[in-house]
């Protein structure tokens, strides 16, 4: 799809003089193995990551979807309102998955995570997820507003991959 291209370069564009951002511009454009994502946010969330108070995005989800084990630390993730526009930048510090057997699992993670999350933003946080069976949790890294983008995508996933991170491990043993 043409239109991932496109948000790839404006990202690229957007970023190339920062000095924060240029390692990881140029760790993007030399490194196969940088996947490009692109996440779209609801508010109160969204504005939560640019002001330091979300330090871990979350994911849930009752079937095996993306961005479960699908992204990883290093991977950049562009941000974009739910309906709207393109409007930041961030890099996945930590990652985990978890698989939710039972209720203690989901308890357990709004334990050691609500805060980090931002759970307590919406009432009905965890409620609302009490049926899921896949999370993906996200550290935020490097959190970078950019002049806001209309991005062509039509879809209404809330994340899609731009560009697969590529590992160079095919052929090496572990």
């Amino acid at each position: 799809m043409k239109w991932k291209g496109k948000l790839i370069n404006y990202i690229i564009e957007q970023l190339k003089d920062d000095s924060q951002w240029g390692n990881t511009i140029e760790k993007l454009l030399v490194d196969s193995s940088v996947a490009v994502h692109l996440a779209i946010f609801n508010e109160p969330f969204l504005s939560l990551i640019y002001g330091k108070q979300k330090k871990i995005e979350s994911r849930f989800s009752m079937n095996k979807r993306t961005p479960f084990e699908k992204v990883r630390k290093g991977d950049v993730i562009i941000l974009k309102e739910s309906g709207g526009l393109v409007t930041g930048v961030f890099v996945a510090g930590d990652v985990n998955y978890f698989r939710i057997a039972n209720k203690k699992t989901l308890e357990v993670i709004e334990t050691n995570y609500a805060e980090g999350i931002c759970s307590n933003a919406d009432a009905n946080f965890w409620k609302s997820r009490a049926k899921s069976k896949y999370v993906t949790l996200i550290e935020v890294k490097k959190v970078k507003k950019i002049f806001p983008f209309k991005s062509e995508k039509k879809d209404r996933s809330g994340w899609s991959i731009l560009r697969e991170g590529i590992l160079d491990n095919l052929f090496t043993p572990t």
